[in-house]
Formats: C-alpha cells, structure tokens, sequence
C-alpha cells in the first residue's frame, strides 16, 4: 500500500530532506506558497500523512483555527505530524491533534519512526472503521450498516428490527442471538426482545424499567426486565464514570 504524504513547509532545507529521503511506498508532496492555496490543494487531494513546519510565517500569525477548519472539511482526517525547530509549540501541537513532534533539523531515524508510527495509527483507524460495518444480507440484496447508527435491536419471531438514528428501521433475518454474538461489547442484551447500543443511552428509569435514547421521559424509550437487571446495573456504572446520563 502507497501512503500519500503532504509537507506544508517554506524551509528549503525541509524540501531538500524529504527530496532526498529513500523509503518505498510514501510519495511526498510539497506546499510551499501561503496557507491558504496549500489548504485548497490538500482539500482536492487528501493525503494520509500531513507534514506541517510550524515555523511557518503564517502559524505564527494565527492560532491554528484555519488548519483546524480545514481539517473538519476532510472526510478522513490524515494522520498530523508536527514540525519545529523549537519545543515551543509541542503543547499546542498535540491538543490540536498531531500525533507526532520532529525537531527541525531532521534526521533519518526520526523521520522513519513518525512514519511508522503513522502507518500503524492509519492501520488502525481502518481495523476499526472495518469491524464498525456489519452487512445484512436478504436474498441478492446486501446492505452495510455503520454499527454506530443503531440505537437498539428487537427480536420479531426470527427475524430482528434494528432501529436507527432519524427514526429509521431495518428488518434483518437473523435472529436476535445472532447479534447477541456478532456485535461488540458496546451492545447489551437487556430483555429476551431487546439489545442496545450502550453508547446510545442517554437515561435510565428504573420505576419504570425503561431506558431512554432521549433525555425526556417522553421520548424513545425501550424496556428492560428483572432478568437483566445486573446488566443494566453495570451500565449504570459505567455511564455515572463517562457522566453522560440522568437517572429517574
């Protein structure tokens, strides 16, 4: 696999390193005019690894707001790597989001570990993405669902509802068990008829053994039962830790 690298950067001595540097699949772009024409050029063609020198004459006008912005418009964020000829910026640097730090000037080794270290980060981040998709399959027809989308699965004979974000719902014909096992942990079987996206909840109610997916009472509920009350007791837990969610 061929990993596409763009160095923002107006130190020649930068330009040269990188010219000059033999490692197979990275293909290196440089953009050495202003901000705002790099920016655009990353836009039409993403790259995976971003260089940026923070010794740029622009970073030190700004507080970093245009390359945040820009990096909001791209569909899959490329992996940051910052560069500096001082330590000054490292703070900002990884709050921004930068995964790694080089010290101008640069040496080899250095170099070859950040792309390393990159490559793994990308790896990763598609592993992820990957186990996020589950495909539901009828007849010749295959759809693939981005499992985040689902706010709670229900068990309809053998076959199951899965509700989604924006009120939608899709019939699979698989039973309910069969994403009981197939599902990460983040899905929680809390009713012979019900499993939920643990990340989903937004409140617990347990005079009425419903849990919500909305914080108002009224809104989108499902119940759970006194068989799984020990499951729902740990979710509890775990959401009180994370502070995300109101109880009645």
């Amino acid at each position: 696999m061929h990993y596409r690298c763009s160095i923002i950067t107006r130190n020649l001595e930068v330009i040269k390193f990188f010219q000059s540097f033999d490692i197979c699949d990275y293909k290196f772009d440089f953009y050495s005019f202003r901000l705002e024409s790099a920016y655009n050029a990353l836009l039409k063609t993403p790259p995976s690894i971003l260089f940026v020198d923070l010794d740029h004459p622009d970073y030190r006008q700004s507080d970093w707001n245009s390359l945040v912005e820009v990096l909001n418009y791209m569909e899959c964020q490329p992996v940051l790597v910052a560069i500096s000829s001082t330590k000054s910026f490292a703070y900002q640097a990884l709050k921004t989001g930068f995964q790694d730090y080089l010290l101008n000037p640069l040496y080899e080794l250095d170099v070859r570990k950040s792309l390393v270290k990159s490559r793994k980060c990308l790896q990763m981040r598609t592993s992820r993405e990957r186990d996020n998709v589950i495909c539901l399959k009828s007849y010749s027809d295959y759809r693939f669902l981005n499992v985040e989308e689902i706010l709670y699965l229900k068990a309809d004979n053998n076959t199951t509802d899965l509700f989604l974000n924006g009120q939608k719902q899709v019939t699979a014909f698989k039973s309910l068990k069969y994403f009981e096992d197939t599902l990460s942990d983040d899905f929680l079987r809390i009713h012979n008829s019900y499993i939920i996206n643990k990340r989903a909840v937004k409140r617990i109610n347990y005079s009425k053994s419903l849990i919500f997916f909305d914080a108002d009472l009224n809104g989108h509920s499902v119940p759970f039962s006194r068989k799984f009350r020990d499951q729902v007791d740990g979710l509890k837990k775990t959401l009180l830790t994370d502070e995300q969610v109101l109880f009645g």
